[in-house]
């Protein structure tokens, strides 16, 4: 391989000599590219020369030297220089020093000194470039790699740096050459301490030191920073410390986010399984193991999908995976079935998620899920709910309607009948008001479940509200249905036990069928309510087929509830007054009020057809607190033939006498009134002393006012003689049904006499209701009963006219 021939070029004034010069170095292998006489020509043509090293004499034509044709040259093309000159004064070498030659030779020179130093310079300058060239890819690699580089010299306690240094130094100049305390300046305060210490222990180490801290916030955003620091390899102790700093601010914040995730994933709720591309599991969460009963070391290697037999919609598992690799999205979710590590299945919510690598290839799989067991168990105790009575657990009215149709639907389809049997327990008001809601609540689900047990498979029973029931039969025969009505009737009849208190309720039934009575679910329910209805009018404790003049018994009834709503607010109603009489002398005391409705268009009605009205309606609240202060106001005043206020007895049914505030409006009413309450006598009815805890309650407050307390109707009821002893009762009413038939019947006249001597036994008075002869009259009074009420005395009449009674009476006596 050949030699390069070195290209020279030479700046001489004298041509003779510079003649001379060129002839030697070509003899010595030189090439002289160009020759020229002044520093002017010399920077002219230096560029196109491009000579490997310049001869430069220092004195030259024009008015530009060698040194400074030497200095622009080095700052331009930074090629090297050797001055020829005979000059060696100190200015002119101190000048010449400045523009760093790579020698300067005294003439006259030696061409062998001359050869030497040419090539000295050559080496010299060779060695320089290699030095650039390695400073330049150095400073290349720093900035590739975005990294800054500094010196800290002790005995200065300067600092010099170069490189990326703007997320420390900012929009400083570099290279940067500032006091070590205006660095500080630039670190956070909590890490200058830090950075100080590690920048000592580098000094006296040569083992170096490395350091991580943050920069200062008063410029902008504080970043974060690594510094490298190593001293120089000598061991001296003022020995510079270089270091290599690098912005790690987004690998700190991308720790942080790999720590956050970490956590995350440790500590998440939701089961996490990492998974290669065959889904093969790389590593699971504590949420896993807990969720699946698989630990890490038994799951890892195993498809996710084999591992936990997962059972999605999509039924090949791996086009799934594949169409997931495929899309853009890369995301999957929805419900799937899984299996525990004890072979226990679970539904879980499910959640695949793509990893790509930087070239845009799939990595891995995320795989989450959480058992959502739970949510499947409050979705169906949710849909329970909306179905079913949260008291009794029956069907409701929702579901029931739903099973209602479609079995219409099947029988209009297969042209058969459907039955339905509505039922209403009897008395359950009472018994609801008397004893609480809470006991009420309890005699519901007792009787639920008394018909569920009574009912087949194939019967359907729903709770509608209240006290109603509805029970869609599961066969098309009208015999069963009949049949099972009187299975319900009987169950329900049997007594029920509600804390100390033996509670008897029974129930009214009305049948309807399908087409027969209704073509729909709204038809056949109003058919079999309006039946249910008749039953109850009937007596009670009974069933009852849906017939076409029960409909029209039907409307009649909401008419009259209506209207007698009407009737309170309009004044429709009147009271009319029974004289109570001393048997033996027919005097006078007092006197039952009996309400009437006096209606524009049908004239009087019966309080027989209106009070079960108003008493299943709740209209009796508001009646039974109009009669009696009505009554109050008409009776206040009105005297006995003695000049005793004249005795006032009113009925008050049972739903009244348990309201909370009765004995508040009973007092405003008397205290309104005028009306003593010494002469008020409050009748109830036998039921309305089956809680004994509360009945004993309101009596005594009424005691304690000085109001008596009657038993209407009594035997007809279910009165305990425990009841009858215990509590302060001031009189009991013989019921009109055991006198009707007096003296006729023995049993009539031994169950009166049994009456009278329970009551003189519980120091009662007694009362006869409903006498109409005069033998009726003499036997009571044999029997030992002194007071009675009838038709035998007077019928109820008007207040007008028992004013005009009393009158009489007393113009008798006169």
């Amino acid at each position: 391989m050949s030699q390069k021939t070195i290209n020279l070029m030479l700046v001489e004034d004298e041509r003779v000599v510079a003649f001379d010069l060129k002839n030697q170095l070509q003899s010595l292998g030189y090439r002289v590219g160009a020759m020229v006489g002044s520093g002017e020509q010399a920077l002219a043509s230096v560029a196109d020369v491009a000579p490997d090293l310049v001869l430069m004499d220092i004195h030259l034509e024009g008015e530009m030297d060698g040194v400074e044709a030497a200095t622009e040259i080095q700052a331009r093309h930074s090629i090297p220089i050797i001055y020829l000159t005979a000059f060696a004064e100190d200015d002119t070498l101190h000048r010449a020093l400045e523009s760093r030659p790579f020698g300067y030779l005294v003439k006259p020179w030696d061409i062998r000194e001359l050869h030497a130093s040419i090539q000295m310079a050559l080496a010299r300058r060779e060695v320089e470039l290699e030095v650039e060239r390695s400073e330049h890819r150095l400073k290349l690699a720093m900035d590739a790699a975005s990294l800054g580089v500094f010196e800290w010299k002790p005995l200065t306690n300067r600092v010099h740096g170069d490189g990326y240094l703007g997320p420390l130094f900012g929009d400083c100049r570099l290279p940067i050459d500032e006091p070590w305390e205006s660095v500080l300046d630039r670190i956070a305060i909590d890490d200058r301490s830090r950075v100080d210490a590690a920048l000592d222990d580098a000094q006296s180490s040569d083992d170096g030191a490395y350091i991580e801290f943050r920069t200062s916030d008063q410029a902008g955003e504080s970043r974060f920073l690594e510094a490298n620091l190593k001293p120089y390899p000598n061991a001296h102790p003022d020995r510079p410390v270089v270091g290599v700093v690098q912005d790690v601010t987004a690998r700190h914040h991308t720790e942080i986010r790999l720590r956050q995730a970490s956590v995350v994933f440790r500590t998440s709720a939701e089961a996490i399984a990492i998974i290669d591309p065959e889904r093969r599991i790389n590593t699971v969460n504590a949420a896993f193991t807990r969720i699946t009963g698989f630990k890490e070391a038994e799951a890892l290697g195993f498809d996710i999908d084999v591992l936990l037999r997962t059972e999605r919609e999509i039924k090949d598992n791996a086009h799934l995976f594949a169409e997931l690799a495929a899309s853009a999205e890369a995301y999957w979710q929805g419900e799937v079935s899984c299996q525990r590590a004890g072979g226990e299945r679970f539904p879980a919510w499910q959640s695949l998620s793509a990893v790509r690598n930087a070239t845009g290839l799939i990595s891995n799989f995320v795989v989450a899920f959480s058992d959502v067991s739970s949510m499947h168990a409050a979705r169906d105790k949710l849909h329970h709910l909306a179905h079913h009575d949260p008291l009794t657990g029956l069907p409701n009215r929702l579901l029931f309607d739903d099973r209602l149709d479609q079995a219409l639907e099947l029988a209009r389809r297969q042209q058969r009948d459907c039955l339905m049997l509505f039922l209403d327990l009897d008395s359950f008001k009472v018994v609801n008001d008397t004893l609480g809601h809470s006991m009420g609540d309890e005699l519901l689900r007792t009787i639920a479940n008394r018909l569920r047990d009574t009912l087949r498979a194939a019967d359907t029973i729903a709770r509608l509200g209240g006290d109603e029931f509805v029970i869609l039969a599961g066969s098309s025969q009208t015999e069963y249905a009949a049949d099972l009505a009187r299975k319900i009737l009987a169950v329900v009849r049997s007594p029920v036990y509600l804390g100390t208190e033996r509670i008897t309720v029974s129930a009214s039934i009305g049948i309807a069928a399908y087409p027969e009575n209704g073509i729909d679910r709204h038809q056949l329910m109003r058919a079999a309510d309006i039946a249910m209805y008749s039953a109850k009018q009937a007596g009670r404790n009974c069933y009852r087929y849906y017939s076409q003049d029960m409909a029209e018994l039907s409307n009649e009834r909401l008419l009259m509830e209506q209207g007698l709503r009407r009737a309170i607010e309009e004044d429709q109603l009147v009271v009319h007054y029974q004289p109570q009489v001393d048997l033996a002398s027919e005097r006078i005391f007092g006197v039952e009020a009996l309400v009437r409705w006096i209606h524009p268009e049908q004239g009087m009605i019966p309080p027989g057809r209106f009070i079960p009205i108003a008493e299943e309606s709740g209209v009796i609240d508001d009646l039974g607190r109009w009669v009696l202060e009505r009554a109050c106001r008409d009776m206040a005043g009105l005297h006995d033939d003695s000049g005793a206020q004249l005795r006032l007895a009113v009925n008050v049914s049972a739903r009244e006498f348990m309201r909370d505030d009765f004995i508040a409006s009973l007092h405003t009413i008397l205290q309104r009134t005028g009306f003593p309450a010494a002469a008020l006598e409050i009748e109830i009815t036998e039921s309305t002393l089956q809680v004994m805890e509360r009945s004993v309650e309101i009596i005594g407050k009424l005691k304690a006012r000085g109001i008596a307390i009657s038993i209407d109707d009594f035997g007809t009821g279910y009165s305990s003689l425990s009841v009858l002893r215990d509590l302060p009762i001031d009189r009991i009413k013989i019921d009109r049904s055991f006198i009707q038939h007096l003296p006729e019947t023995p049993d009539g006249i031994a169950m009166v006499k049994a009456m009278v001597a329970l009551a003189e036994s519980l120091r009662m008075k007694i009362i006869a209701e409903g006498v109409e002869r005069q033998d009726q009259r003499a036997l009571l009074r044999q029997l030992g009963c002194g007071d009675g009420q009838g038709y035998l005395f007077s019928r109820p009449i008007s207040h007008a006219d028992l004013v005009s009674l009393l009158a009489g009476e007393l113009s008798k006596q006169d």
